[in-house]
């Protein structure tokens, strides 16, 4: 290609102006795709000579543009980079490249099977001074390399898609790759999520390498100071960068055979200064205008893809270790549901967000429990049993196999009540046990120790104690809290001759 390529920038937000400035500083940018009618009305004056729209899908059908800039939310990267290169575009597209091993082997292939340009926008590695570092440790001035600290720590813009690891990581992943240049044997991480339920905030990933190298990184929004660090260790001298400043150090440090330690003091050392992303952008064009592999290629890039899915099921291993209850793989717990310790969420179950279980209760299979439930502890809720909002479990509650709750008097399916104010409260108290395939009619009360035969029909309050069947339910004698059929006197008085329970009934049991 004689002439420059001709650029679209897809997405103008936070990051994507700045791509749209650098490529129209370089001549090439042709037009912006920008959902925000406010952004592209101010894009539209800023930049005249570009075409500037709404829908990005009609620039990949536009035969004036050669390639695309994706700078998207992280999770539309993949699907809009695949329908770009599917279109004939190369593809510039924003780290992370992808949110799922998956997704970056599809675009991958994607670009291999169009012959396209496939580039990933990892900074990182178009700064000088990163180009320095690496130029360093392949002269082996630094000796065999031990050991790789990174730190991108800051009190940052919180992200509602990704977490931390996602959008952090992926600067110092690239270029982590690109320093050590071996396989990686293992990966250990913890993160830790404090402001949103399930997106951490602060990240540690532990990364071992084939050739003995290891490598540490501290990824946080939720720190006090504002610091991207990279420390080398090597058997022959040590080195510091520090990307604020933009300095790199020589520490001529080592340790010996015998254990003594030297310090030679440490140098400044030069390296020409560029703007990285305008480095980036030309390094696009280029490969895009010579057909050349970039240096952050799709292929290339997989690997920070798979780190970072590494590291993020090592930490939900750890997280599903230490906590106190069990959840089967099969079943979904959404977050931010309280859960006790001990118990157990079985087979094909869901727990909605905001829902609160007590300890040692057995969820069954196929068991649902919806938002702002309130179960307490040692319930048993056996299978096929839909748990709906406005219902109260008290502690040792029993719920037979495909038992029904309803929590709405009058449903209609034309003029919908599915506000939690539309639900009606029912209580089910202290011991009770409700039998199989019976239906409970919300606003009722089950008394403490009350017993509900299969297949009854609960429409109104039931006494403590009380056993009802039928439809409607209607008490047909009184149970022990050991679940004891007795019979009592006409003071209900309670008297069980298996457990020696000895009770006077009253309105409120």
């Amino acid at each position: 290609m004689s002439r420059l390529p001709r650029v679209a920038v897809i997405g103008a937000g936070n990051w994507g102006k700045n791509h749209v400035r650098v490529f129209n500083r370089l001549g090439a940018l042709q037009a912006v795709a920008e959902q925000s009618p406010e952004l592209c009305k101010n894009l539209k004056a800023q930049y005249p000579k570009a075409a500037v729209v709404e829908d990005y899908t009609a620039l990949l059908a536009d035969p004036a543009i050669d390639a695309v800039v994706v700078a998207t939310p992280a999770p539309t990267h993949a699907r809009i980079a695949v329908e770009a290169l599917e279109a004939g575009k190369d593809v510039l597209v924003e780290k992370p490249m992808a949110l799922s091993v998956e997704e970056a082997d599809l675009m991958a292939e994607t670009a291999s099977k169009h012959q396209r340009v496939l580039m990933v926008g990892h900074l990182l590695l178009y700064k000088p001074a990163v180009q320095k570092i690496i130029e360093i440790v392949q002269s082996g001035l630094l000796g065999e390399l031990y050991l790789v600290d990174m730190r991108r720590i800051k009190l940052g813009k919180v992200r509602h898609e990704e977490n931390v690891l996602w959008s952090f990581a992926p600067h110092d992943l690239a270029v982590l790759l690109h320093l050590v240049e071996s396989s990686v044997s293992s990966v250990d991480a913890w993160g830790s999520a404090f402001l949103q339920p399930s997106i951490e905030d602060d990240y540690h990933v532990q990364i071992a390498f084939e050739n003995g190298v290891q490598a540490h990184l501290h990824s946080s929004w939720l720190w006090p100071e504002d610091e991207r660090k990279t420390v080398l260790v090597g058997s022959k001298g040590m080195l510091t960068y520090d990307e604020h400043e933009n300095r790199i150090w020589w520490h001529k440090k080592t340790v010996d055979e015998e254990l003594a330690a030297f310090d030679g003091g440490r140098e400044e050392l030069p390296f020409e200064e560029k703007d990285a992303l305008e480095e980036e952008a030309r390094h696009f064009l280029h490969c895009v205008s010579r057909r050349a592999v970039p240096l952050t290629s799709g292929e290339k890039s997989k690997g920070v893809i798979e780190l970072l899915v590494r590291a993020e099921n090592m930490n939900k291993r750890k997280r599903e270790q230490n906590r106190e209850y069990f959840v089967h793989e099969s079943a979904y717990v959404d977050e931010p549901a309280k859960i006790g310790p001990g118990t157990q969420i079985w087979h094909f179950s869901h727990v909605m967000g905001g829902a609160e279980i007590g300890a040692n209760c057995k969820i069954g299979q196929n068991v649902f429990i919806a938002a702002n439930v309130k179960i307490g502890n040692n319930v048993k809720i056996q299978n096929n049993v839909s748990v709906y909002e406005g219902v109260i479990l008290e502690d040792d509650v029993f719920c037979g196999p495909s038992m029904v709750f309803t929590n709405i008097k009058t449903p209609r399916s034309a003029y919908p009540r599915n506000t939690s104010s539309d639900y009606i409260t029912t209580r089910v108290k202290k011991g009770a046990s409700i039998g199989a395939n019976a239906t409970i009619v919300c606003g009722v009360t089950i008394g403490t120790h009350a017993l509900v035969g299969a297949g009854a029909v609960v429409t109104k309050d039931v006494p403590g104690h009380a056993l009802v069947v039928g439809n409607p339910a209607a008490i047909r004698g009184w149970v022990c809290k050991c679940g004891s059929t007795i019979k009592s006197s006409e003071e209900k008085e309670i008297h069980c001759s298996k457990c020696g329970t000895e009770l006077v009934l009253s309105p409120d049991c």
